[in-house]
């Protein structure tokens, strides 16, 4: 690389184009760096000499010495009217006669690959086109399935499939509310009556109480892709790496728009803010402002759902009007709320087997004041465990016993709790506001 570019300096004639892929590698190399820093801003600075270096790279990596001699130029990830060329040219190439999908379907198909590159997309649909000799509607779920596979590989974003829906979410009245009113945001006509596109809601909370369900049953009840984000991922050890991954998964969720992005447990990616510049030469500080950057001023239609469980190590220009929608703090579920978790959750562990009225969902009520829904499911799979292994069905006393030997994370964590409510009050919407202060000895009696 070294040699080309001493060649090009002083021996290409003028009116020339060098394309160099993958120069980055010598960035950040000490034997190479200061050589090709040198090499490019003579080539740059040549007077009278038309010659034109482009530097092609996957990630944005440039030494400081020539961020004023460069002109960076991002390249978008191809949008449907790209990928519907793409498919055509394959649809030409493989010769699938009639095998393939008529013009009307050809969108369809390649909004199905939105979000991969066109080499990605052109791999994706020649592979399909091959394995089945035919490249129709009727090969979609095949080609999500490859999509899913490519987008694993990066190890920051994951592809989940909506299995959940909001009839599986016991209680939060006000939250499906809000969801119900809302879904029609994506649409044209709401749009053009001056609806803003929602940008997304950010889910406070107790441990165990649903954040993470919700998420997913979002996506299922306003039939969207659902992108998970794991923002811990993002940091590499390679220096420019941190924000590059950062800046190549939001350009996929860009390109998938319309979807849900959801960021599970946020303040773990963002924690050690404040102390970035001494700690990673403030890496931290620079992936959050350009999610803050992006949240703030998307315009494609990416719904974000961020979910977090310490309040405390979320900084204060995340929680400001125009990041989110809405702020919901999801609460202990109340009584009712709990009877709805008991009757989700052993509907669907049992199955068929299970008939209204055979066991009694107000005294389970009784008995699990302050569980939350992870408790309620943990007692019900050790009630079923046990009755099993006693080759009977599920009983009354089986629960009870099994609710018994939980001790739930009111009790042990009472006084964050308060605290995290106290916090919510004033600036969140509550999903729940009982609070559960009950001493052992009144558990006791409850069992």
């Amino acid at each position: 690389g070294i040699d080309v570019l001493e060649w090009y300096e002083t021996k290409m004639p003028k009116d020339s184009i060098l394309l160099m892929e993958d120069i980055h590698s010598y960035f950040g190399d000490l034997r190479f760096e200061r050589v090709v820093i040198a090499h490019i801003r003579n080539i740059n600075r040549m007077l009278g000499a038309s010659k034109t270096l482009i530097l092609a790279q996957p990630i944005h990596k440039l030494p400081q010495e020539l961020e004023k001699e460069v002109h960076i130029m991002e390249i978008p990830l191809p949008d449907k009217r790209i990928l519907t060329t793409v498919l055509k040219q394959v649809i030409d190439e493989s010769e699938l006669d009639d095998n393939k999908a008529p013009e009307d379907d050809w969108e369809l198909l390649s909004e199905t690959v939105l979000g991969l590159t066109e080499l990605e997309a052109r791999y994706t649909f020649k592979e399909t086109a091959i394995k089945n000799g035919c490249l129709t509607r009727r090969e979609i779920p095949q080609l999500i399935t490859q999509k899913e596979q490519i987008i694993k590989k990066s190890k920051i974003l994951e592809y989940f499939h909506q299995v959940e829906n909001l009839s599986d979410v016991g209680g939060m009245g006000k939250l499906k509310i809000w969801l119900k009113e809302h879904r029609c945001g994506f649409e044209p006509a709401a749009i053009e009556f001056g609806c803003n596109i929602p940008k997304g809601i950010l889910l406070l909370g107790i441990p165990g109480c649903g954040k993470s369900l919700i998420a997913k049953a979002i996506a299922s009840e306003w039939q969207l892709p659902l992108l998970k984000f794991d923002l811990g991922r993002v940091y590499g050890g390679i220096v420019g790496e941190s924000e590059s991954n950062i800046r190549k998964a939001l350009d996929i969720a860009n390109a998938v728009a319309p979807c849900i992005l959801w960021i599970d447990e946020i303040e773990k990616g963002i924690s050690g803010i404040s102390s970035s510049d001494q700690s990673d030469a403030g890496t931290t500080a620079r992936v959050f402002g350009t999610l803050l950057t992006w949240m703030q001023e998307k315009k494609d239609p990416v719904f974000v759902i961020a979910t977090a469980n310490n309040i405390e190590q979320l900084p204060p220009e995340l929680l400001r009007k125009g990041r989110f929608d809405e702020i919901f703090f999801v609460d202990l579920p109340g009584s009712q709320s709990r009877k709805e978790i008991w009757q989700i959750h052993l509907k669907k562990r049992m199955k068929e087997r299970y008939q209204d009225g055979v066991l009694d969902l107000d005294e389970l009520v009784k008995n699990s004041p302050g569980y939350s829904g992870s408790e309620i499911e943990e007692a019900i799979n050790s009630a079923l465990y046990h009755a099993y292994n006693e080759q009977r069905e599920l009983i009354m006393q089986d629960l009870k016993g099994a609710i018994g030997e939980i001790y739930p994370l009111f009790m042990v964590k009472g006084r964050n709790l308060d605290k995290l409510r106290n916090w919510a009050r004033k600036r969140a919407r509550l999903q729940a506001t009982k609070n559960w202060k009950i001493s052992p000895l009144k558990r006791m009696s409850l069992n």
